[in-house]
Order: structure tokens, then C-alpha cells, then sequence
């Protein structure tokens, strides 16, 4: 196995803040806490030197918010690590035919913002492709050259370990062309989308912007000003995304000269809105998104999703491989009905997380619905997560029963008399030959039984007095080459069922068919394995399983993205309750493609499933592992560079997305993927100016080849190529702060399915008004809080109190306007260190909540402060 060198976190994540110089880096884990740092990007640990310490302030010493760096480094996998390792300057590595020692570690980031330049953000419309008639933002702008500048383009930068530590996504610190806004925006100018930085391991930090949004509409009365949650025309904001690229410099002593080898694929840095809430996870994260489409699409875990009749020996396609992945999605793929997820990792992290909102919103406190793990509510661990219990002794005996039925004949005239018997019932009705004597009367019932009872004993013997799965290894084998012997069992049993000529040919032959289908059971084994799944069901004690059924029913499956509630039809599976989770789907808004309420992903929906009919195991039983129900991702550990992927990524919104939080529905698409967790990338926009291959031969500063592109950012995509700088955040908002704001609560009507708009008036239609039901659903509490405890005064216990989180700023365009300069005073939920127990559980004094908001920055009319 040849050492290979690749990029982790594949996808990072970074924050703004408009802090002049505090930062911190964004957390690794989830719903982890950002990491302290120094000036230098350093993480600050522990004097042990063994645990990076966690941030105790979000903002500076002047109350304004610090960015989050996303931190990047290299991993090798080589066949001592096939899982990989990090990197470390002075380690030995290989490549280009050389080998030697990692001196150092230069990296090239490439930054864009394309919002302003895209199409409109109109819910559902684009992600299967655009319309020709779709509408573009600042539409009114038609020159293509004109619209190019509604590009933010500052170019690559690149930094080392060695002597360039630092570089700068500035306006004016490029020696060739960059595309900015113009100057001055109101009510903020953007001249940055961030910062590189190297620290003193050569891992690397990037920067993002400074959380600015501006117009360059303002000299009108009434300007600047805010239409619309998504699409503003005049407006910039400064989030940004793009590649990140990186190559080893090492000294190979056989040349006694530095040589350079770079990674396999870029990875890719999102610089995205402040993390409010980075201690409580999404009902759906991004890596459940991603995860999903891992499994659904690139076919990585065939052990679970695959082709039927695979899943003892899972096939195995590379993600690059196209053809094969296309072929492999239109067979016969399915879900593995004998996976057994683990409770923990797979079903409590799910059922967790919606508890969690109580601490971010009225609306859950004020249902009745089972959000919670009290009492009152159903999401109680220690019931939910304990699997059935079998007895193993019963199921044993039952089970060589069951053998012996099936070699004496008995289980298959037990099993047809029943099949036979809805049949037998039909002719009956209607006053038949069939009502006056059965079908399967005792001269017939005594013949088939000693025919398929002579089959068995000349097929594997007199005796069955063994268990079932040594009969049944002896059995199908047998079967399945005694063809002679099979034909002739079944012409024997032809002739048994037309020997009685009181039945009429037809009704003959319709029972005939009835009796080879339950005849090909029986040679089959099937009769046998139902036989078993019957023991088993007899000899298993579940207490819980009627409260793990009762959950999953609640849950909205895949396709019942806009049903409310299903009352009174019969395919009712829960009466009268809302279906789960009860939040906003990916287009509550219109009726054009209308997803009002949101789901799991169809791969957390199959765990639950398997849960809910008890194919789970509980792993602290087992004593695989002793995880805290209550703190359920304290013990992540990043030991492969897919944790980092994971863990880093798990931190974003997986949904709704309308448009979402730092990143939207494009995510799902596998064409912007070269593998899970890693974007395929232009190779024009994130290869080094001069290859690898040129630079050992004698090196130039990739500064004097870095600001050099063929071709400008693309305005429009080609998945087949990969993607661009600013190519993921320009679905999203702009100004991000608007549907920031107004992403609390929205009013979904729920008169009828696939409907968010009545329109009553056009009829005068006063009963269709009086029967409207309107659900006042959820948005995505964990991103954009509703209420929550607060510090009134910082470090007193005595004075939380629960209150609004964004007071004075309504949700309109008004107070859209205003979060544009008002983002930063809002504060920071975190875990309350004298509430680290929930109260419904272990009845914590109240005055002591699990989370509480803290660093709210307040207005201080003595000072006058400085433009945020």
C-alpha cells in the first residue's frame, strides 16, 4: 500500500465574528465547545499537555464576537495506518519516487462569495437544476461583465510553516485584480473575506470575514432596506467558501535537496455565521445528511444498504466509480431487514436531541406532544434502550419442533389447511360445491401428508432429531439437487388433488395453485424459518416494545413531508397527534414544491426502525462500551481523519433547508462530491501555480503564480468539472442576517395536504375560512433561538431569568435590518455548570437550568461605539 497524503477535516467549518484580532478555533467534536488559542492560531492545552481547553468567552474584552478558525492538517495513510495518522513536521514520507523528511507544509486557500450573483434562493426550485426562466438576483444587472463584480473574488492566498505564516483575503493585499463591492456599503463595507494562518506545527487556520453586510443601494429614501428572507438585491455580506490545498516539502537526503509532493484532493472551508448554540446538535446535522447519502448513494455501507442478497458478503464499489455506482442504485438495492443498530451511537443521539429544544423555545414547553425524557413524556433511555429478551431454552426446544414437524409433514398440512382455509370460505359464500365438504377433506389431507413425509424421509433420512439449522444446512442442499425426486412429488401431488371429481375443473385448479405455493415453501424451507421466527416471537419478553412502536409511528416516513396528522382513515397508524419531528420542511412557504414539515433522513428513519421492532443491542449492557446518556458525545474521540470529518461537520444544520443555516440543499447532491465528505473541486482553482513536478526541479514562490487564474469565477456550475470558490454559500441568504432573523417560527397551514396557501376570498368561501387550521411549526431552535435562561447579571445564579433572545428585533424586514448590525450583541448558549443535570430527570433546583445564555452585549450610552 503506497503512503498517500490527504486533508482533514474534509469539509471545515469556520465562524465570523467582528472582533479585530480575538479568535478561537472551531470545535472538532460535536457539540463541542471552540478550542482556545494564541495569537498564533496555538491551541492552548492543559499542563499535562494532553487536553486542549475549551473557550470560556465567545467575545473580546470590548464585547464583540471572536471568529471561529477552522483548522486544517494532514493525514498519511499507509499500510501501518490504513485508517491514517496526522502528520507531523520532522515524520518521514514519500512520494514522486523520493523520500525523506517533512520540513515543512505550504497550503493555498482559495476564498469566494457568488450570492450575489446567483440565482434567486426560491425554496425547492434549482436543486434538480434551473429553470431557463428563473429569476437572478439583482436581475436588473445584465452585462456579463457588470455582473461579474457582483462576484467577491479577492483570489488565492498561500502560507507556510517555514517563513510565510500569515496571509490576507484583503481588498488590497493582492498584487493582481480582485473583484470587491464598491465602496462604501451601507450599513457596512466588506474590503476582507478573512485570514490565513500557520501554526506552530504547520497545521493551518482559516479566517472568515468580519460578519459585514452592506448595500450599495442608500442614497434613495427608504435604502438601505431588506424585501425578502433570501433575495436583496444591492446587498454583499461577507461569508465565503472555497478549496483548500495543500503540498509537502520534505528534504530527501539520496538528492540532498528539498522536494515537494502534493495531497490527493483539496478539502474544502465554509465561513459561515456565529454557532449560538455549539452545545446542543440539529435534529439533523449535515454528517446525517451526508452520512445518508453515503450509504444511499456511494454505496459505502452495502452491509447495510446494498443489493438483495449481499449483505453476508458486501460488495465493495470505489465512490469514484460512476458507472458502477449508477448500476448499482438501479438494482435491486434494499435495507438490510437483520441490521442491528447499537443504542447509543445509533438510536439515542436521534431521540436526544429533540429534548434538548425545551431549552430554546416556549413552544415545545407548551404541548403535550413526547418531546421530553420526564414522566410526562416517553423518552426515557433506560426503557427505550432495552432490547427483548429471549429464552434461549424455549426457543431451542420450540425450534427442534419445529424440525421434526416439517420432516414428518405435519407442519406442511398444518400450514395449508390455513392457507386453504380463506379460500374454502369465498367458495362458501357463494353457495358453492366448496360449502357442502372442505377441500382439503381428511382422505386428501392423509394422502399429501404421506407424500411430502415419504419425500423427506428419502431425502435426508428417517429421523429429524436434531436442531433446526443442522436440518436445515442438511435439507436445502439436499432439495435444491433432487430434481427428479422434486418433479416428481409435485405430478404426485397433482394427481391427489384431481382424484375427487365432486369438484369442478376450475375450483380444482384454483386450489391446485394454492397447494404448490405452499408446497414450494416446504421445499424451500420457508415453512420451516416462518416455523422459527414464530418460536422465537413466542419465547421473547418485551415490556418496552409497545412504547419503542408507539414512537417510531409517530415519525413522518419518507414521503409524509406534508402530512400534519393522519386522523381518521384507516391507514391511520397513530390517531390524532402530529407526526415527528414537528418542524419546518424544506418549503413551507408556497405551494410549488411544497415540503412543510421536515424528517429524518431515510437512514436515521431504518435505524429507528429496526430499534422499534427490537433488532438492536444496547451496548452498555453488552459491556461494549459505557456511554453517559446524558452527555452523549462526551467521549468523541477524532482517531481516524473520517472522525475529524464527522466530528467537525456534525456542528452544521442537516435541514430544513429553506434555505438553511451555513449551507443548503446542494449538500445532497452526490455531483458535488468526489467521496463523501470530501467536494469534488476545479482543479483550476485550487492547484498550485507551478506543479509539484516543476518545483522539484527547481522551485519559484507560488506567490508569483497564485494570483493567476485562466478564467474568472465562473457564474454558472459544471458538476463535471467540480466546484468553485463561492460555489456552496451562494445558494444561502443574502444578507445572511435576514433569514437568520426570521428563520424562528413560521405559520404553516395545515387545512389540507400539499397546501400552505388557501385562497378563500376569491370565492367568498366563509366556510373554507372558518375550517383554515394554521400550526405555528418550529424552525431550527439549535441554529436561532427563541427564548432561553439568561444571566441578567453575568455570574449570578439568582438572576436567570427565561427571556426573548433577540428582544427589539422583530421578525420582519425591519428587524432584519437590524440584526444586520445588532448580530453580535446576542449571546451565547451554553451549558450552565450548575445545571450540568436536566431537571426533569434528576430534579435540579430550577433556578439551575441545563443551558443558559450568556455575554449578551448591551449598549452603553455613555461610549460611543465604534461602527460594528
Amino acid at each position: 500500500m503506497p503512503t498517500t497524503y490527504r486533508i482533514h477535516p474534509g469539509v471545515g467549518v469556520a465562524r465570523l465574528g467582528n472582533s479585530p484580532d480575538g479568535f478561537c478555533i472551531s470545535p472538532e467534536q460535536p457539540a463541542a465547545l471552540p478550542l482556545e488559542c494564541d495569537a498564533r492560531g496555538n491551541p492552548l492545552v492543559t499542563p499535562d499537555g494532553m487536553t486542549e481547553i475549551r473557550v470560556e468567552s465567545f467575545k473580546d474584552s470590548e464585547g464583540r464576537m471572536k471568529r471561529q478558525a477552522a483548522r486544517f492538517q494532514i493525514w498519511a495513510y499507509d499500510e501501518n495506518s490504513p485508517a491514517g495518522r496526522p502528520l507531523k513536521l520532522g515524520d518521514r514520507i514519500e512520494g514522486g519516487g523520493n523520500a525523506g523528511t517533512l520540513v515543512d507544509i505550504q497550503w493555498r486557500v482559495y476564498l469566494g462569495n457568488k450570492k450575489s450573483s446567483w440565482f434567486q434562493f426560491l425554496q425547492l426550485q434549482g436543486e434538480h437544476g434551473y429553470d431557463p426562466s428563473h429569476p437572478l438576483r439583482n436581475a436588473a444587472i445584465t452585462d456579463d461583465n457588470a455582473r461579474q463584480q457582483l462576484i467577491i473574488d479577492p483570489g488565492p492566498r498561500t502560507v507556510n510553516h517555514k517563513d510565510s505564516r500569515t496571509a490576507h483575503f484583503d481588498r488590497d493585499s493582492s498584487e493582481s485584480a480582485t473583484t470587491f463591492p464598491p465602496q462604501p456599503l451601507n450599513p457596512n463595507s466588506i474590503d476582507t473575506l478573512g485570514d490565513l494562518l500557520t501554526d506552530d506545527t504547520g497545521r493551518l487556520l482559516v479566517l472568515g470575514g468580519h460578519g459585514n453586510s452592506g448595500s450599495y443601494l442608500f442614497n434613495d429614501f427608504g435604502q438601505p432596506r431588506i424585501n425578502d428572507y433570501a433575495n436583496n438585491d444591492g446587498w454583499f455580506d461577507d461569508t465565503s467558501d472555497g478549496p483548500v490545498m495543500a503540498r509537502l516539502v520534505m528534504f530527501s537526503p539520496l538528492v540532498s535537496r528539498v522536494r515537494y509532493i502534493d495531497v490527493e484532493n483539496p478539502a474544502w472551508v465554509v465561513c459561515a455565521y456565529p454557532a449560538y448554540v455549539p452545545e446542543i446538535l440539529d435534529v439533523v446535522t449535515m454528517d446525517d445528511v451526508i452520512e445518508d447519502m453515503a450509504v444511499r448513494q456511494f454505496a459505502e455501507r452495502t452491509d447495510i444498504y446494498g443489493t438483495a442478497g449481499t449483505f453476508n458478503a458486501p460488495q465493495h464499489i470505489a465512490p469514484t466509480d460512476e458507472g458502477a455506482l449508477i448500476h448499482w442504485r438501479a438494482g435491486r438495492v434494499r435495507w438490510n431487514p437483520d441490521y442491528r443498530p447499537w443504542f447509543y451511537r445509533d438510536i439515542w443521539n436521534i431521540l436526544y436531541r429533540p429534548d434538548q429544544y425545551n431549552y430554546l423555545c416556549d413552544t415545545l414547553g407548551q404541548s403535550n406532544f413526547p418531546h421530553n425524557q420526564s414522566t410526562r413524556g416517553t423518552f426515557d433511555y433506560k426503557k427505550l434502550g432495552t432490547p427483548p429478551t429471549v429464552n434461549r431454552e424455549g426457543v431451542t426446544a420450540c425450534e427442534k419442533k419445529c424440525a421434526q414437524s416439517h420432516h414428518s409433514g405435519d407442519l406442511f398440512i398444518e400450514e395449508l389447511a390455513a392457507a386453504l382455509t380463506p379460500l374454502e370460505a369465498s367458495f362458501a359464500a357463494a353457495g358453492d360445491v366448496a360449502a357442502e365438504t372442505r377441500f382439503l377433506n381428511e382422505k386428501r389431507g392423509r394422502q399429501l401428508h404421506k407424500a411430502v413425509a415419504d419425500f423427506s424421509r428419502n431425502l435426508v433420512g428417517k429421523s429429524a432429531d436434531k436442531p433446526a439449522d443442522e436440518y436445515l444446512e442438511t435439507w436445502l442442499p439436499a432439495a435444491e439437487s433432487a430434481a427428479d425426486a422434486k418433479e416428481k412429488l409435485k405430478h404426485e401431488v397433482d394427481e391427489i388433488l384431481h382424484a375427487d371429481p365432486s369438484y369442478p375443473e376450475d375450483v380444482t385448479n384454483q386450489f391446485s395453485l394454492r397447494v404448490h405455493e405452499q408446497l414450494q415453501k416446504y421445499l424451500s424451507g420457508q415453512l420451516l424459518r416462518d416455523c422459527r421466527r414464530k418460536c422465537i416471537e413466542a419465547n421473547t419478553h418485551d415490556p418496552y416494545g409497545p412504547m419503542r412502536r408507539f414512537l417510531f409511528d409517530l415519525l413522518r416516513a419518507p414521503g409524509e413531508e406534508n402530512q400534519f396528522m393522519i386522523s381518521g382513515r384507516p391507514d391511520s397508524r397513530v390517531h390524532n397527534l402530529p407526526r415527528m419531528p414537528l418542524l419546518c420542511g424544506d418549503n413551507p412557504i408556497t405551494n410549488e414544491l411544497p415540503a412543510k414539515f421536515f424528517r429524518l433522513t431515510d437512514y436515521q428513519y431504518f435505524m429507528l426502525r429496526q430499534w422499534a421492532f427490537g433488532l438492536f443491542y444496547n451496548e452498555k449492557l453488552e459491556g461494549w462500551a459505557n456511554p453517559d446518556p446524558l452527555h452523549p458525545y462526551a467521549d468523541w474521540v477524532n482517531r481516524t481523519g473520517r472522525d475529524l470529518d464527522r466530528g467537525v461537520i456534525s456542528n452544521i444544520l442537516g435541514g430544513s433547508f429553506c434555505p438553511g443555516a451555513e449551507i443548503g440543499w446542494v449538500m445532497r447532491n452526490p455531483s458535488i462530491w468526489f467521496e463523501p465528505y470530501r467536494i469534488k473541486a476545479d482543479p483550476d482553482f485550487y492547484n498550485f501555480g507551478e506543479t509539484a513536478a516543476s518545483a522539484n526541479r527547481g522551485t519559484v514562490p507560488d506567490s508569483d503564480y497564485a494570483f493567476y487564474a485562466g478564467d474568472a469565477l465562473s457564474q454558472q456550475n459544471d458538476f463535471t468539472v467540480g466546484l468553485q470558490p463561492g460555489d456552496l454559500t451562494k445558494y444561502m441568504s443574502v444578507p445572511w442576517q435576514a433569514d437568520f432573523n426570521e428563520c424562528s417560527t413560521q405559520p404553516v397551514d395545515v387545512t389540507y395536504e400539499m397546501f400552505n396557501q388557501i385562497f378563500p376570498d376569491s370565492d367568498n368561501n366563509k366556510l373554507l375560512k372558518r375550517e383554515q387550521r394554521v400550526w405555528e411549526t418550529l424552525w431550527w431552535p439549535a441554529h436561532r433561538p427563541m427564548q432561553t435562561n439568561e444571566e441578567v447579571v453575568p455570574g449570578d445564579p439568582d438572576s436567570i431569568n427565561w427571556l426573548d433572545w433577540t428582544p427589539g428585533i422583530p421578525q420582519t424586514n425591519a428587524g432584519d435590518l437590524k440584526m444586520v448590525t445588532e448580530w453580535w450583541r446576542l449571546p451565547v448558549v451554553k451549558r450552565n455548570p450548575l445545571g450540568d443535570v436536566q431537571p426533569s430527570v434528576l430534579g435540579t433546583p430550577e433556578n439551575n437550568p441545563p443551558y443558559i445564555s450568556v455575554e449578551r452585549t448591551k449598549r452603553n450610552p455613555a461610549k460611543k461605539e465604534e461602527k460594528s
